[in-house]
């Protein structure tokens, strides 16, 4: 293709992109309410299904492990067994973990964090310049010169009723997606041509592999990275806090690179309080250090050894896609970036794959009839 030929595809493909933008423009200026109205109830639907989803993929190799050891065939069977194993292991947790760290964050807000305020308060006192930057700061907040507001009761109803709804099905989305996946799954293969099938089912097939190796090692992860810094914040004399401490770090793993880092501001406010901690008054810059060394040592080592190389993504490709999907989807769409973006990725990969197969089989064909050609000449 020579340059004039690119330059014409070029101004092609732009031309429709812009009228394609503009044809949304006006389904979005004429249908706008209905849009917004559709959108919510298909969200209404996505976030418990991503919830069950998501948590299907954590019980996925307990899943597998009953049939194989059970030699069960039964869908139904394996299912209540797994849902009863579910419940017996949060229940495990919550009488045990959970009320260790419920006591702990209790005595943390009723205790601890009064004293972080008043070292905070001391802290600007003694340092006039901060002092006035913070009270013309605070000052922006003053609730007389925020404007009156009435509150929205339909809004708090739809809110709490939307929680109800989420609450409920995602154990009814998780029933079905571990007792039908089979059926749920050729239910929708039969909505694609016959001749794009096996493209479906390959792209499927990637698509689960990525998104399954992803949660699995993200849960691996939480768990390490949960068990490392308890033990950590042990050593460093965090004391009764290092079990909540921890447990913070984990969970708020599940959001990569920046999660750690938002869990890690609560240590550091502690660690200004107390000067019995290792390191004493630079105990708050070695928790810092320590969660960027722990972060780098998952990052690097810990998570491609974990998940492998389908889930590794760019940093800056999975903050934009933080920031993307947080957007469309809150919390869920956060949680769900990594694995949502390795997908389009694996989906990329695909088609750049077939058609370098497509044009290695045109190739092909041209040598063969080249070849026939000269025998039948010869």
């Amino acid at each position: 293709m020579n340059l004039q030929s690119r330059k014409v595809n070029w101004m092609v493909n732009l031309t429709l992109v812009l009228l394609a933008l503009g044809v949304l423009y006006l389904v979005q200026a004429l249908f706008g309410d209905f849009i917004t109205r559709f959108m919510n109830a298909f969200n209404a639907i996505v976030l418990p299904f991503a919830i069950a989803l998501f948590i299907s993929y954590l019980i996925a190799p307990i899943f597998r492990l009953l049939e194989r050891r059970l030699k069960s065939r039964n869908q139904l069977f394996n299912t209540v067994i797994v849902f009863a194993l579910i419940l017996a292991a949060l229940g495990t947790f919550s009488v045990f973990a959970g009320a260790i760290i419920y006591d702990q964050a209790l005595s943390f807000i009723e205790n601890d964090w009064p004293n972080i305020i008043e070292t905070f308060r001391t802290f600007l006192e003694n340092n006039p310049r901060l002092l006035n930057a913070y009270e013309s700061f605070i000052a922006f907040f003053e609730l007389d010169r925020l404007p009156t507001t009435s509150i929205n009761f339909l809004g708090i109803f739809q809110t709490l009723t939307n929680i109800i709804i989420t609450v409920v099905l995602v154990p009814v989305f998780l029933f079905f997606i571990l007792n039908d996946r089979k059926r749920i799954y050729d239910g929708l293969l039969v909505l694609f041509p016959k001749k794009w099938r096996h493209h479906v089912i390959e792209l499927t097939q990637r698509a689960h592999h990525v998104i399954e190796t992803y949660f699995n090692g993200r849960f691996l992860t939480m768990a390490f990275m949960a068990v490392i810094f308890t033990i950590a914040f042990f050593i460093f004399g965090f004391g009764g806090r290092s079990i909540l401490f921890g447990f913070m770090m984990g969970f708020f793993d599940v959001v990569p690179y920046v999660g750690p880092f938002i869990a890690m501001v609560l240590p550091v406010l502690f660690s200004l309080t107390d000067d019995s901690l290792l390191f004493g008054n630079f105990a708050p810059l070695a928790v810092i250090i320590m969660v960027t060394v722990g972060q780098l040592i998952q990052n690097n080592v810990a998570q491609p050894i974990i998940m492998g190389k389908e889930t590794k993504l760019h940093p800056l490709l999975v903050l934009s896609s933080f920031v993307f999907f947080g957007y469309l989807y809150g919390v869920i769409g956060i949680i769900l970036a990594i694995p949502l973006t390795g997908t389009i990725r694996s989906t990329v990969e695909y088609i750049h794959e077939f058609r370098q197969k497509k044009t290695l089989d045109k190739d092909d064909k041209k040598k063969i009839k080249q070849i026939k050609e000269e025998v039948t000449s010869s």
